[in-house]
């Protein structure tokens, strides 16, 4: 077998033909970080996903005030209230406080906007107290429950309380009815009853120890023309003060007043006597009319009330008694002259 020889073409001998370039290899990360965008690749930039750029902004700037403004220290005041523990039996506190304590807070915003100032209260130990005034200096350690450590307490305002003490005091006293107004004309109150006519009363010595008597709430008698019966709570006595029952049941009895009226000069009429020339003497008498005031008050004998009868009555001369018309209610308490003489004259006769 024979083999082809290889010739060099005419011409000379050609040189080799040039390898092509290498890849570029990766950027350093010193030359990327050292590199400045030009404005086309800024461009470029924006416009590939630009949703998602948005939305990695917006999130990287809510993390960056969640940490730099959020959870920045501020200060806050809250109200807080003042509550007693541990207080001897037997004692009372009769200045307790009134209004609650400025707390001046600081720690950071979340945190502070989770105190709740309807839970967390100051709570004072009087374990120690005995009758008579106490100061007491407000402090942290006294928040019930405790705020969050990273919480810090700058003011307390006031910084202090006075306190005072008093030994509790128990006694029975009386109870006298609060009687208001007044009853319809013509009525009167006879007798109040009250049951229970005593009552425990307890509460600091220096009240308890004064204590006479409790009057009842006021019962308003205006108007009324009968009894009444009425449960009423009995009347404020000071703070702390209490009574056992505080209610009690009382009976108002009323009756009528009975009075007099004097009538002047009345008319005396005869009745019956058409066939006699009659006289009476006197032909004026005085009346004392008695009954309820309600009807006395504004009540006149009526013309003809005062009267004598001549029927059946023979001629001459009759001693009687003059009639008075009154209603059942009203009675004749006097006349004068009590009685009358009533001449009777045949008509014609002599």
């Amino acid at each position: 077998m024979r083999l082809l020889a290889l010739r060099p073409r005419p011409g000379g001998v050609s040189a080799p033909e040039p390898a092509p370039p290498a890849p570029p290899g990766p950027t350093p990360p010193w030359r990327r970080l050292l590199r400045v965008p030009s404005l086309r690749d800024l461009r470029d930039g924006l416009r590939h996903n630009p949703g998602m750029k948005l939305i990695s902004l917006l999130l990287a700037f809510f993390l960056w005030f969640s940490i730099n403004v959020s959870e920045r220290d501020a200060e806050r005041v809250v109200e807080l209230p003042v509550t007693i523990r541990k207080l001897q039996p037997g004692l009372i506190v009769t200045t307790p406080p009134t209004k609650p304590i400025s707390v001046t807070l600081r720690g950071p915003r979340t945190i502070l906007d989770g105190v709740d100032e309807r839970k967390v209260r100051l709570s004072i130990d009087l374990a120690a107290a005995t009758v008579g005034d106490t100061r007491i200096e407000l402090s942290a350690d006294m928040l019930r429950p405790d705020l969050p450590r990273r919480i810090k307490i700058l003011r307390l305002d006031p910084a202090r309380l006075k306190l005072h003490v008093e030994r509790v005091a128990r006694r029975r006293i009386p109870v006298r009815p609060d009687l208001a107004g007044m009853p319809a004309l013509g009525y009167t109150v006879v007798q109040s009853t009250v049951i229970p006519d005593q009552v425990e009363a307890t509460g600091p010595a220096s009240k308890v120890d004064d204590l006479k008597e409790i009057s009842t709430e006021s019962i308003d008698l205006r108007g009324a023309t009968q009894t009444i019966q009425h449960d009423a709570l009995l009347a404020w006595a000071g703070d702390f003060v209490s009574f056992a029952p505080d209610h009690v049941i009382v009976t108002v009895t009323l009756e009528e007043v009975m009075v007099s009226r004097d009538f002047r000069r009345v008319e005396v009429r005869i009745l019956n006597a058409e066939d006699y020339q009659a006289q009476v003497t006197p032909a004026l008498i005085d009346v004392t009319v008695r009954g309820p005031q309600r009807l006395l008050h504004n009540f006149r004998l009526p013309d003809g009330a005062v009267t004598v009868d001549a029927a059946g009555l023979p001629p001459g001369s009759h001693r009687i008694a003059p009639h008075i018309e009154l209603s059942s209610d009203l009675e004749i308490s006097r006349r004068q002259p009590e009685f009358v003489t009533l001449q009777l004259t045949p008509r014609g006769g002599h």
